[in-house]
């Protein structure tokens, strides 16, 4: 289950993550090859198969896929041999058969970076001062006037709008 078995000649350079895989139990390189193949389902399925399906565990030989509908399902089913080859070559998982079960799949999302922290939007006072000078005949009192004003000159500052 683990990285493929081969003799290294003297001198030839290991891999880095075949080296990290022989020091592991069967157990656990299984389980690494397992998250990686999960990451990358889409090499697998495609694109379109992998956004509505995802593989969940590897029981006694049969890798269980879960399907987002029927007929994803059974799109998986029709392609279990060529899933069985491609998981066996490239993860050298010891896979003998795809099993595929209907349900809500658990996708791995893919980090797209860090992402940018908005800074928060703060109206200018004088902007407030306008709002609340243009909506205090409308509204009474004074705490609902000024809540009000804030948020008419937010919504202005964030996306713009008329002068009044």
């Amino acid at each position: 289950m683990a990285a493929k078995s081969r003799k290294r000649r003297h001198g030839e350079v290991a891999t880095l993550g075949s080296l990290l895989l022989s020091s592991l139990s069967r157990e656990q390189a299984r389980m690494i090859q397992m998250a990686e193949l999960c990451t990358r389902w889409s090499e697998v399925v495609g694109p379109l198969l992998a956004g509505k399906s995802a593989p969940e565990s590897l029981l006694d030989g049969a890798l269980m896929i879960v399907a987002a509908n029927p007929s994803y399902a059974q799109e998986i089913g029709m392609r279990g041999g060529d899933i069985v080859s491609l998981v066996r070559e490239k993860w050298s998982l010891e896979v003998s058969s795809v099993k595929v079960r209907v349900g809500k799949p658990k996708t791995v999302r893919k980090s797209a970076g860090p992402r940018r922290k908005s800074s928060p939007v703060k109206p200018d006072p004088e902007e407030i001062a306008a709002c609340r000078d243009r909506i205090e005949e409308i509204v009474p009192r004074d705490d609902i006037a000024e809540g009000l004003a804030r948020l008419m000159a937010q919504y202005r500052k964030r996306f713009g709008g008329k002068e009044s």
